[in-house]
């Protein structure tokens, strides 16, 4: 298959997008709060606006079949897609525009961040606000990531450039890194690379192996969750600009997206060099600077990339009928669907 458009249901910016399991619908929010629903080979099926504020992140029930989570400015809002134009359940917990949602392995808890620095952890089985995650992010958090194999475990990441690790379950910070302290730059990049590292996303590898971080300085750190206390082992030089997206795709393969218009494809699965990386830690358990060795991971992990017309806003990769793809949101009213081959 070739790359394919689906066009004519957004009239702004699509934002953010999801995929079922199977890949047999892809679901999008734009700005304006434009909520659509497609199917894979590009028929709109559904469309609604919920309100005027943007619709920054779907998810697609993985569990409940024809379930789809969106958050629309402060509010989350549940879907059944075959009754698309009202919602099932509405949470309104957050105090500012939430940012992104994400839903635990079982999908008893959904996350929610937003500009306020604060998480929120709903209880979807009892339909109420189980716990806030607060004080820790002095500015936006922008993502937030379940531990696919810890239940009680989340990651959060803002534009404060801070990584959290949380038990939410108390809730209590288990470690925090600051990126700005963690990333060295290598003498040879270009200035782009000076950028603070905020962070725009966060992604767990299936395993519960690696966490990965997308940094504003064009960069996807790797930390290593295999240990009770997490640690950045490497970085992969990503983007030109922001990276603003990345996902694992397996356990060792990832694809991220950036503020260049470059959509990467990375693997991480080369065991002699990382266990170089890992045996070369001081005592104290935290990384030296990885300069050279951050240069040479790149070029190792990096299997291809391909260039689009405009930065990316929101990545989802999928399976259908065996195959890889990639749904693409950019800042264009359409989105993109790329089989992975063509990186």
């Amino acid at each position: 298959m070739t790359t394919l458009s689906l066009s004519g249901g957004h009239t702004g910016s699509v934002l953010c997008v999801d995929a079922s399991p199977d890949g047999s619908y892809i679901a999008s929010g734009a700005e304006n709060g434009e909520i659509c629903l497609w199917k894979r080979d590009g028929t709109l099926v559904h469309k609604l606006v919920q309100d005027q504020n943007d619709c920054t992140s779907v998810f697609l029930s993985r569990v409940k079949e024809n379930i789809l989570y969106s958050a629309v400015g402060d509010t989350v809002y549940v879907y059944d897609l075959l009754n698309f134009q009202n919602p099932i359940d509405t949470f309104k917990y957050n105090e500012e525009e939430i940012n992104q949602i994400q839903l635990g392995q079982n999908e008893t808890f959904l996350a929610a961040c937003d500009d306020s620095g604060q998480v929120k952890i709903i209880n979807l089985q009892e339909k109420n606000i189980f716990k806030t995650l607060r004080r820790k992010h002095t500015n936006i958090c922008s993502s937030v990531c379940f531990h696919p194999r810890k239940p009680w475990d989340i990651f959060t990441g803002g534009m404060d450039c801070n990584l959290i690790h949380w038990d939410f379950s108390r809730p209590k910070c288990k470690n925090q890194f600051n990126m700005q302290e963690l990333q060295d730059t290598p003498l040879e990049m270009d200035a782009y690379m000076v950028n603070p590292p905020f962070i725009h996303h966060l992604t767990a590898s299936p395993d519960g192996k690696f966490l990965a971080v997308a940094l504003e300085n064009g960069q996807v750190s790797l930390f290593d969750m295999s240990r009770k206390n997490i640690f950045e082992c490497f970085t992969l030089l990503a983007h030109a600009h922001g990276a603003s997206q990345v996902h694992f795709i397996s356990d060792s393969r990832l694809v991220s997206g950036g503020n260049d218009s470059v959509i990467a494809l990375w693997d991480i699965n080369n065991p002699n060099e990382l266990a170089d990386v890992c045996e070369n830690l001081p005592s104290n358990g935290h990384p030296q600077p990885l300069q050279q060795r951050d240069v040479n991971y790149t070029e190792v992990c990096k299997l291809g990339q391909i260039t689009l017309t405009s930065k990316i806003n929101w990545l989802k990769p999928f399976v259908c009928a065996g195959e890889n793809f990639i749904a693409v949101a950019n800042q264009s009213s359409s989105l993109t669907v790329l089989p992975l081959n063509l990186l």
